[in-house]
């Protein structure tokens, strides 16, 4: 589901809703300028997982654990040649 985000991500973390928002918005923030469509359907995947688990963003987003996944991801995403990261931004739904 989330090939770009998973990297950094265990297999239990793909399943906890907290971490996911975080890479979900990490990938969304990276993507925006360099693929719209990449960042569209992350925003539209984000907004699915809030609806389908009744969750709260503002209480994630302001949640201790929040800002470490959130800044790991962005950093790594980054941090890859401008190649890679249109790459991943295409491969990361």
């Amino acid at each position: 589901m989330l090939a770009a985000a998973g990297h950094g991500t265990t297999a239990a973390a793909a399943d906890d809703p907290a971490q996911m928002v975080d890479s979900i918005d990490a990938v969304v923030f990276v993507c925006g300028p360099i693929d719209a469509k990449s960042a569209k359907t992350g925003q539209a995947l984000l907004e699915r997982l809030i609806a389908e688990r009744k969750l709260d963003l503002k209480q994630l987003r302001q949640a201790p654990g929040y800002q470490p996944i959130y800044n790991s991801e962005v950093n790594r995403m980054l941090s890859l040649s401008p190649k890679d990261k249109l790459a991943a931004c295409q491969g990361a739904w």
